[in-house]
């Protein structure tokens, strides 16, 4: 019996003019370069099965788990590969996949390359013959039958639509004060109340403010700096109490000299 074609790819290309595509610059000015961490591991789940990716509600854990970025950040980032069209944003909306006609268009090449027999068959979107694109997802009728049937089964609700992030420092802070679910997680972590951590995020905002930082990429964002640098402000503080403790220790002790201390020996004993 013949030996299944393979599907994916074993690499993609990687044009050194990437990041002068319209696309790529938009969805850095609009979700910062973290975005194309997220795109590319993207890329690699598709190429590695084929030319499209089916959504999944896993999706952004899987990515999220490999990124370390939060999975609301990464359906922000989707969104925005579908909005800015480096995802084809009408096939998604109706059938939940992830592909577009660069992506099926390179897959094409690179099996051509490697003298591999492969086709772009479900979800075409290669322009054809007659110059039309055709965003067609069989080739049969038993194709189509097939579609029909996996109408009746209910389709993973949509993303949500994706808006600029537009929140000053002052509104982060105020957002930040409501986030309960991811205060509550604060007072495990540093072992605070809600009241400290909220005396707290008023430091940081003058922190920020100090350095010139007038907004953060999003709000996700905000959360991992305001953790980062809470963590290096407590730090800081138990190394003064462990000094301070030091201090007065020696001072019940008797008249110590330090070992950075002038140590004179005119005086009488």
């Amino acid at each position: 019996m013949a030996r299944t074609a393979k599907q994916g790819l074993g690499y993609f290309p990687f044009d050194i003019d990437f990041f002068q595509d319209l696309r790529i610059r938009k969805l850095i000015k609009y979700q910062g370069g973290k975005a194309i961490t997220v795109y590319a591991l993207l890329l690699c789940l598709i190429y590695k099965d084929g030319y499209y990716i089916r959504w999944d509600e896993e999706l952004p854990f899987i990515i999220s788990e490999q990124t370390g970025y939060d999975e609301a950040y990464i359906r922000e980032v989707i969104q925005c590969c579908l909005n800015i069209g480096l995802f084809a944003k009408e096939l998604y909306k109706a059938e939940g996949v992830l592909t577009s006609k660069g992506i099926q268009v390179r897959y094409m090449n690179i099996n051509r390359l490697c003298k591999r027999v492969a086709t772009v068959t479900v979800y075409n979107l290669i322009t054809d013959d007659t110059g039309t694109d055709k965003p067609s997802t069989g080739t049969s009728r038993k194709g189509t039958a097939k579609k029909r049937t996996a109408a009746k089964k209910p389709k993973e609700p949509p993303l949500p639509p994706y808006q600029p992030y537009t929140l000053t420092l002052d509104e982060e802070i105020e957002a930040l004060k409501n986030e309960t679910a991811w205060l509550d997680q604060l007072q495990v972590l540093h072992h605070m109340d809600v009241e400290e951590l909220c005396k707290r995020l008023d430091e940081f905002r003058l922190h920020c403010a100090s350095d010139g930082k007038e907004r953060h990429e999003s709000l996700s964002d905000a959360k991992q700096h305001f953790n980062n640098w809470l963590r290096i402000v407590a730090g800081k503080k138990q190394n003064e109490d462990v000094t301070i403790r030091t201090e007065q220790r020696n001072k019940r002790r008797g008249n110590i000299l330090r070992a950075d201390e002038e140590k004179t020996y005119g005086g009488t004993f």
